[in-house]
């Protein structure tokens, strides 16, 4: 072992092409992973981080928020369906709203506020009490953006006064405002005409019931809530596309690393025979490699997440990106087995190297 890592000091120029193509491919995965959580997250924050374990829609709506359409009776319906412990009506609008930092488009929310689908990350102040209208929850980037506790959002022609701020509930990568299905439809109604009057629809139903589980409801379609998150146009599509980018890196990893250490392997061909000459095992000699793969690869690995969190760092606001530890530790982890795996490749190589050819015989 200490063989290997001494050929590493000695080869800090060789070594060092390796853990800096190395570096540059976690510096690539991460910063693609960065921009996919940040765009799955951002949209998808709504459905993620409420009570609602499941959402109930119209047969044609495809698992969309914004296309469905049903009425409030629609409900009670869910709500004596099998395994649904609780259901409530869910509005959603898309729409510019006028706040304190000026005009911003928004995605407004429509709950019960004593039902499912109702935000479970309040950081500050409170959600709208059951009854309780004209008053609203915002999302934390309306926050960052100087929308405070006290100040008046209008949509429409309809005023809410700001009670609480919530975490991590945008939608469509807009920010949102929670309030009651009342207020939500009165601000329905002032942005698009054609529901003048109409007082008894809502787009949704939130449901509370088993984790992961969509109960049976006659006449609608139902949703998990991972499952509506991935129905927001362009989300599942965003994810595919970014998972089938970083999954090719990562093999081109593997490639890489194959390819140096069968080079150092055919390189090195005379010193591995005269080592096994000497009695050293197949075994120890593999392992030296393989070692020095996991040192080449934790130092890339190492060096390409400092340079995409310092990139992260620099990123304009408007770009949705979103550095996680976990997504981190996960690339990492597959980083490592891709550089393992690819150094393995050259094991077979070296265990037909032949002792004789210390000696001067043929391989």
């Amino acid at each position: 072992m200490m063989l290997a890592l001494n050929e590493i000091r000695r080869g800090r120029g060789r070594f060092a092409a390796i853990i800096g193509a190395l570096a540059l491919i976690v510096f690539l995965v991460l910063t693609l992973a960065a921009l996919g959580d940040g765009l799955f997250y951002g949209s998808t924050g709504a459905v993620r981080n409420t009570t609602a374990t499941a959402y109930a829609f119209n047969s044609d709506a495809e698992g969309s928020l914004i296309r469905s359409s049903l009425k409030e009776t629609a409900v009670a319906r869910a709500a004596r369906a099998p395994g649904v412990a609780a259901a409530s009506p869910v509005g959603v609008l898309l729409s510019a709203g006028d706040t304190p930092a000026g005009e911003q488009d928004l995605a407004v929310f429509g709950i019960q506020a004593d039902g499912a689908g109702v935000p479970t990350t309040v950081s500050e102040g409170r959600l709208p009490a059951p009854g309780e209208n004209d008053t609203a929850a915002i999302d934390q980037s309306l926050a960052t953006s100087g929308v405070a506790v006290g100040d008046m959002v209008t949509v429409g022609r309809t005023d809410v006064e700001v009670v609480g701020v919530v975490d991590d509930v945008s939608y469509q990568l807009q920010p949102t405002v929670w309030t009651s299905v009342r207020t939500w439809r009165e601000m329905r109604n002032a942005v698009r005409p054609e529901f003048t009057g109409v007082t008894d629809d809502i787009n949704a139903v939130a449901i509370e019931g088993p984790e992961g589980a969509a109960p049976q409801v006659p006449g609608l379609t139902v949703l998990t809530a991972e499952q509506t998150g991935l129905a927001i146009p362009g989300v599942a599509q965003q994810k595919s596309t970014l998972n089938t980018i970083i999954y090719t890196a990562l093999a081109v990893a593997a490639l890489v690393v194959a390819l140096f250490f069968a080079l150092v392997v055919l390189e090195k061909r005379e010193l591995f025979a005269a080592l096994k000459a000497l009695g050293t095992s197949t075994t120890r000699l593999g392992l030296g490699v393989v070692l020095q793969a996991v040192v080449a690869t934790l130092i890339g690995i190492v060096i390409g997440a400092v340079a995409s969190r310092l990139l992260g760092m620099v990123v304009p606001e408007q770009v949705p990106t979103l550095f996680r530890n976990d997504t981190l530790l996960t690339i990492a982890v597959f980083t490592l087995v891709a550089g393992v795996l690819g150094a393995a490749f050259s094991l077979r190589r070296i265990a037909r190297i032949d002792p004789a050819t210390a000696i001067g015989g043929a391989l």
